[in-house]
């Protein structure tokens, strides 16, 4: 395993940990997610994989433990650009930080247990392929707003 992909595979624990834990530092994540984004590039499989998907699967009701599990965050919802490239398209919506948060878990743990199992090949693939398809618009969308939150936060309170 290459030094990039084993520094993935550990910012994926950790933000997994992090997760799981009691208390919530919007820095850490912010940190996390942006190291996780930048990290795809280097996901480079050549070897095919047998698809095992259902194997490594996420249950729902954990989704739903994880999601009300972040629920101390200090915000929850925000504004969001639907179509940030079509500049004649100013419709937003409402994100979820929690839920930003819970399907990027559910993505990295995912692939964690198929990495754990020893199927490293298919958990590069997911990650690589759900980043694109789901987890990348989460984790984009959850790091905007908690910038957001942590520049306008810094300002109010002169934290540097």
């Amino acid at each position: 395993m290459s030094l990039a992909i084993e520094s993935f595979v550990e910012n994926a624990r950790t933000y997994c940990e992090w997760v799981e834990a009691d208390n919530h530092d919007l820095l850490t994540v912010r940190q996390l997610i942006l190291s996780l984004m930048t990290s795809i590039p280097s996901l480079i499989v050549t070897d095919k994989s047998v698809e095992s998907e259902d194997e490594y699967d996420y249950d729902t009701a954990s989704w739903e433990r994880i999601h009300k599990h972040l629920a101390n965050l200090p915000f929850q919802y925000y504004q969001i650009t639907t179509a940030p490239l079509n500049v004649d398209d100013s419709q937003s919506s409402c994100g979820d930080l929690c839920d930003d948060l819970a399907d990027i878990y559910a993505e990295l743990k995912h692939g964690l247990s198929a990495l754990d199992a020893g199927d490293g090949i298919y958990a590069l693939q997911h990650w690589r392929d759900s980043y694109h398809q789901h987890w990348g618009e989460h984790a984009s969308a959850a790091f905007y707003a908690i910038d957001h939150y942590y520049r306008s936060t810094c300002r109010e309170y002169h934290i540097y």
